[in-house]
């Protein structure tokens, strides 16, 4: 029984991919992306999350673009990096979904997102004073410290699900197949980035 709940927490790709895991996985981004608009929670990365200041603007269509970006940069990268790694007939749909799919773990990070204690404003940092900022983080340092820890174990099972959904979908395995998901992974995270960047000035 407990083999099973592992299974599925870490490996779910083994009972479901393709369109279903695809479907799934949209649905949850979509989630993620309105949980994460309610409590200003910015997914702007494909491995990164930040709590956003209360006192600034928080418009839903950033959290939406974060989501499609994301995705949409993973699935193209493990997709050319699979194709380079082995000679194995493997699905582009497999691929999408089970990484759609894997995003699953950040929604309970945008939902620490909505406690607002988890966010600190430190203000404009050319101006305000070193001592002022010191006292702020101070004051929040047990609401901080709970809220990266919770963003590193949620990154982490999320990289991990990413790990298995690309090997799963590609049977590429091993240290070839270690090494493969770690390049594409950061490659995912810089071309997210960049294009995050660029699509900011339109937000």
């Amino acid at each position: 029984m407990k083999s099973k709940i592992s299974s599925w927490l870490f490996n779910p790709f083994k009972y479901i991919a393709g369109a279903e895991a695809l479907i799934l996985g949209v649905i949850i981004m979509g989630i993620i992306s309105f949980v994460g608009y309610l409590g200003n929670t910015h997914f702007d990365g494909v491995i990164d999350i930040h709590y956003g200041c209360n006192e600034s603007p928080n418009p839903y269509i950033p959290h939406l673009i974060y989501q499609i970006v994301n995705w949409a940069c993973m699935t193209i990268v493990f997709y050319v990096i699979a194709k380079i790694t082995t000679k194995t007939d493997f699905r582009f749909i497999d691929i999408a979904g089970t990484l759609a799919l894997s995003q699953a773990p950040l929604l309970f990070a945008a939902i620490t997102g909505i406690y607002p204690d988890v966010h600190l404003c430190l203000g404009n940092l050319d101006t305000t004073q070193i001592n002022t900022v010191l006292e702020i983080l101070k004051e929040n340092i047990v609401a901080l410290l709970i809220a990266s820890l919770i963003c590193i174990l949620f990154t982490i099972w999320s990289i991990i699900l990413k790990y298995n959904a690309y090997s799963v979908s590609t049977n590429i395995k091993g240290i070839i197949g270690g090494v493969s998901f770690a390049i594409a992974l950061i490659v995912s995270e810089i071309l997210s980035k960049v294009i995050l960047i660029l699509c900011s000035s339109f937000f």
